[in-house]
């Protein structure tokens, strides 16, 4: 266990011998005063009466010499003092850290600039008051708390506090140390406080913890779609020879044959392969096929239709076309795979009646926003969100919901291939999707496209 800070523990020894000198230069100047004085007096004076004037003069002179010795010594130890407080003063208050000194009862005995913006008050106002004539209750009771643990186990204690300032009003985030200070004579003084703001390396940390969870994810994306990219190519290949195989014996079977109905199957359930094949490569591909300028409210309103055909008729379709769209590049056919898939997977989160919004509008990404999101470059893009109320998902979901093959809907229902495909596309034109969701208050998805 550390030692326990004592307050100027060699101040004691320090006093002691300042006044041990001032007491023997005092008593030897005396002595010697007398001395000298009374052997002068004896030779020069014979005359009793005039003995008596001289002795009572000698003794006004003593009590002068000494006034002005032990002022000036006085003054010069006065001063030394002063001025070791006055330079302990604006070390304390240049601190940017939060410092300040309670009794064992929770009084403050002290504190510093920094200290006052937390309760709004001068170290005057604060000084003779506790914790409960500044804070609610239940923060009070936790500081108190704290302080006790600090005074009981002897040595300092660390733990972190959200605060608001008073001053300000802004929350912020303190490492604080908590010590018990003791006297010279091993008394316990109180608790010392020294808190720093953490809030902005709090946030570097949460930020950087995001940024490699979102590497972590790109990495495996780039891994699984490589692996995706060669296992459809050649399941493709076998697919191709199934279906030239069981066309060519559905070709030469007779129509009244009843193994006909079998074959049939077979090509059926190819060409549903032949498709999940096609979306493997695209989640796979590179390289966007045929980029060209897209106007987000012309395609949305070409496709609005469609849309509407594929929600259903319980479900409301809203259209909300941002003003004075600006246009990106992409290829249009991935624009509608990424349209008819979030609508899609909109459409299946609703039980029942329900909404889904379908909106554009221009926006303006700054460094912070742009934290949050990977390989995205400050500066203007194009925002197409889809909003549905729907069941919403767990935060766990959100974070897998761009896995190719996993997916929340039951076995036959669907693949999981389509929030990969979804994200691939958008990451092949350089964009960014952000997913806002929660259980019971739906999902809206928001895809920024740099804006040409």
């Amino acid at each position: 266990m550390p030692e326990p800070i004592q307050i100027h523990p060699k101040a004691p020894v320090s006093a002691t011998a300042g006044a041990l000198r001032v007491v023997l230069l005092y008593a030897g100047f005396s002595g010697l005063w007398i001395l000298l004085s009374d052997r002068a007096v004896e030779a020069v004076v014979h005359d009793p009466a005039v003995m008596t004037l001289v002795s009572i003069s000698k003794g006004w002179v003593f009590v002068a010499a000494t006034s002005a010795m032990l002022f000036v010594m006085v003054k010069r130890l006065v001063g030394a003092v002063a001025s070791r407080e006055a330079k302990l003063q604006t070390l304390l208050h240049a601190i940017p850290d939060l410092v300040w000194l309670k009794g064992p009862d929770g009084v403050y005995l002290g504190c510093n600039h920094a200290f006052e913006r937390f309760f709004g008050a001068t170290e005057a106002e604060i000084l003779g008051k506790t914790d409960y004539d500044f804070v609610t209750r239940e923060q009070a009771d936790c500081f108190r708390q704290k302080d006790r643990e600090a005074m009981d186990a002897g040595a300092t204690r660390k733990n972190e506090e959200w605060i608001t300032l008073a001053e300000t009003g802004r929350q912020v985030l303190l490492e604080t140390l908590k010590t018990p200070m003791y006297g010279a004579d091993g008394a316990l003084i109180g608790v010392l406080g020294i808190g720093r703001d953490v809030t902005e390396h709090h946030r570097i940390l949460a930020e950087q913890a995001q940024l490699q969870a979102q590497l972590q994810q790109a990495q495996k994306m780039e891994l699984v779609g490589r692996f995706a990219s060669g296992m459809a190519h050649d399941y493709n290949n076998m697919l191709g020879v199934i279906l030239a195989n069981a066309d060519l014996a559905l070709y030469q079977m007779p129509l009244d044959r009843p193994e006909r109905k079998h074959l049939e199957e077979i090509m059926r359930a190819a060409r549903h392969s032949a498709e999940l094949t096609r979306q493997l490569l695209a989640f796979a591909r590179q390289q966007p096929v045929n980029p060209s300028l897209v106007d987000l409210n012309e395609a949305v309103s070409a496709m609005h239709g469609l849309l509407g055909r594929l929600v259903g008729p319980e479900i409301q379709l809203v259209w909300a076309p941002g003003p004075d769209l600006g246009k990106i590049r992409m290829d249009p056919t991935q624009l509608d795979q990424i349209l008819t898939n979030l609508v899609a997977n909109a459409r299946d989160a609703i039980a029942g009646a329900g909404h889904i919004e379908v909106a554009t509008s221009n926006q303006t990404l700054t460094a912070s926003d742009c934290a949050a999101l990977l390989d995205v470059v400050p500066g203007d893009h194009v925002c197409l969100s889809i909003t549905d109320s729907g069941c919403g998902m767990a935060p766990d979901l959100v974070a897998r919901m761009f896995e190719p093959f996993f997916t929340t809907k039951p076995s036959g229902k669907g693949t999981g291939l389509g929030l990969a495909l979804v994200h691939g596309v958008v990451k092949q034109n350089h964009g960014a999707i952000q997913v806002d969701s929660e259980p019971g208050r739906g999902t809206q998805f928001q895809i920024f496209f740099p804006r040409v």
